[in-house]
């Protein structure tokens, strides 16, 4: 089984910050869905008041943006799924 990550990427103005909000092993199929489960379910901020959002998948799906409309603010959101391609790490270990 593969190592992957997902992240998400959001931010206001000049401003965007990168997180890290899953990281796991699993077969390519499954590490899609996971990342089509958070995309939908993940609050990026957790004071925003969600009143509505539309999640778009980018590409072959290892990507998702979404539209989320708060009270006062909108946020667009960018969740994308990583898999491990080298470490220096030479013993596997489970991810948390």
């Amino acid at each position: 089984m593969a190592r992957w990550v997902v992240l998400v990427q959001y931010g206001y103005g000049e401003q965007y910050k990168v997180d890290e909000v899953a990281q796991f092993e699993d077969t390519p199929d499954q590490a899609l869905a996971s990342l089509y489960e958070i995309a939908c379910t993940h609050r990026p901020r957790a004071s925003l008041r969600q009143q509505s959002s539309q999640v778009y998948r980018i590409g072959d799906g290892d990507g998702y943006y979404a539209h989320i409309q708060g009270m006062v603010s909108t946020l667009r959101v960018l969740y994308r799924l990583g898999e491990l391609a080298w470490s220096t790490d030479p013993v596997s270990k489970p991810w948390q």
